[in-house]
């Protein structure tokens, strides 16, 4: 389980990865003012890589010993989580002067954290379901699709080849599917099939697989959780992941700011704060009625906390990302975190045991990158 030695060494990482991205914004502003700059592209590419291995760790906390031991309520992390992110983006208006528009916040702002929230609070979800290795690797690869179709059919974002763009989206389909198996029964059921096992040395095979657990399997499987469940709410993830910078987008269309990715981040955390209140206690109500869960702050407080700073950091990142590289392209790219994800989930936590499963995930991953390069490729002009 994640310790204080990890945590200490990601959060330094994440810090110098932003930090690397804000020192080259101030070193090329004068270039990137310029749309036909070659350092447009270069930028995008920095703020791409930093934001993937900025998201690839953004949910370790989720598995660590004191929330899965407290079995903390998604809404509860969700407080927590949303209190990091707000915070963290508000502080973006120090890094450069920025204008906080009311009518903005009242639209954009608050649509895009009408997306944001439900979106984690589905996300804690998957993870505590099918694990930190299926669950972004499902809605990573849907994000990639969604955010694709918005950049194609809604902003008209031009493709340099149709069919090619096609064929990454099918390589996309064929890794979440991939992915998604990987928790499940089906590769080796299918493996057996392949090499003639009966239906006995199969049940035998599966049998002796699931009795070796490695260390600490109780709280580092997948999570022990519903797989239907888990699915379902990585693909909400995917959904609403795919469509989080449609409020940027426009935003940016509306104000033509060179700043605007700083400046929509501000109204964006006022809209986190905004909107976290009621969707909470919508979800306390549903779930819960009048009997509200604890909130265990001094054991959990603050692993939710650092997992909104990293979100809120890898946010920052991809804005740039979408900005420099298009919503068709630049986004998409960020979700090959799943890479870092997976590293996570099968070196780290062990979600994922035995060769055939592990083989299927790394393929999958492979796929789903490779969709992703494929969209780099052909997709916006």
């Amino acid at each position: 389980m994640v310790n204080k030695k990890i945590g200490f060494c990601v959060t330094a990482m994440v810090c110098a990865l932003v930090a690397t991205v804000i020192a080259l914004r101030f070193m090329w502003k004068d270039e990137l003012a310029d749309e036909h700059s070659s350092k447009q592209t270069i930028f995008g590419m920095i703020s791409v890589l930093s934001c993937i291995l900025t998201f690839g760790c953004y949910g370790i906390f989720i598995k660590s010993p004191s929330v899965q031991e407290l079995q903390i309520d998604p809404g509860v992390f969700q407080v927590y989580l949303s209190i990091g992110v707000s915070g963290t983006l508000m502080c973006v208006a120090f890094y450069t002067p920025t204008d906080f528009d009311p009518i903005m916040l009242l639209t954009w702002g608050i649509i895009g954290a009408g997306l944001l929230v439900p979106c984690q609070i589905f996300g804690y979800i998957a993870i505590n379901n099918v694990g930190y290795a299926v669950g972004p690797a499902v809605w990573a690869g849907l994000t990639m699709v969604v955010s694709f179709l918005w950049g194609v059919l809604m902003f008209k974002e031009e493709l340099e080849s149709l069919p090619g763009s096609i064929g990454g989206l099918c390589l996309l389909c064929v890794g979440i599917g991939g992915a998604a198996m990987c928790q499940s029964e089906v590769p080796n059921r299918v493996v057996g099939m392949c090499f003639g096992h009966s239906e006995d040395e199969q049940r035998s095979l599966l049998s002796v697989q699931s009795s070796k657990p490695s260390e600490g399997d109780s709280s580092q499987s997948g999570g022990g959780g519903s797989f239907i469940i888990g699915i379902t709410a990585a693909i909400v993830v995917g959904v609403l992941n795919g469509s989080l910078m449609v409020p940027f987008h426009y935003y940016s269309k509306a104000v033509s700011d060179p700043n605007a990715a700083i400046s929509y981040s501000v109204n964006f955390a006022a809209g986190i704060a905004i909107v976290t209140l009621p969707v909470v206690f919508t979800w306390f109500l549903i779930k819960h009625g009048t009997n509200w869960p604890p909130f265990h702050f001094y054991r959990v407080g603050l692993q939710g906390l650092v997992t909104g700073f990293y979100w809120a950091c890898g946010y920052f990142l991809a804005t740039y990302a979408t900005q420099y590289l298009g919503n068709a392209v630049g986004y998409p790219l960020t979700q090959t975190c799943i890479l870092v994800n997976g590293l996570w989930g099968i070196l780290y936590y062990k979600e994922i045991r035995g060769k055939v499963k592990v083989s299927l995930f790394a393929m999958s991953a492979l796929i789903i990158i490779g969709g992703a390069a494929v969209l780099a490729k052909f997709g916006t002009k």
